[in-house]
């Protein structure tokens, strides 16, 4: 379902991707996108960069200029993680608390590839 939405991943990790706490402490773009190589997931931030165009008919004259595809999901309810992935393409940061069906499938297409910290999916789990 992930991959015909068009996400690209490495093909042995588990979906939803969960990792530890540990996801808390990194601070800088440049570690963040280390750990993202390293879990498989960055191919698809690539993808997402890459496939920024301009839009086909008059939305580009009403501000609607770019088309740009939707990537990673994050949700986690850490600012550390906010300032270290917000400025990566298509990435998406949310906490547990502000999570909805809308950044689970954009534009009501299932199948996002999502990250998520362990106390985030325990708060999930309380709500």
């Amino acid at each position: 379902l992930v991959r015909n939405r068009g996400h690209v991943f490495d093909g042995n990790i588990t979906l939803p991707v969960i990792v530890d706490d540990s996801l808390k402490k990194i601070t800088k773009t440049k570690d963040m996108v280390e750990f993202l190589k390293k879990i498989g997931v960055y191919d698809d931030i690539v993808r997402a960069k890459n496939g920024k165009h301009v839009r086909a008919g008059k939305g580009k004259l009403r501000g609607r200029r770019y088309r740009k595809p939707k990537s990673l999901l994050i949700v986690s309810d850490e600012d550390n993680v906010h300032r270290s992935a917000r400025n990566l393409a298509g990435v998406d940061i949310v906490s547990p608390s502000q999570l909805n069906i809308e950044h689970l499938a954009p534009g009501g297409q299932a199948g996002r590839l999502t990250l998520i910290t362990l106390s985030a999916l325990k708060q999930l789990e309380v709500r």
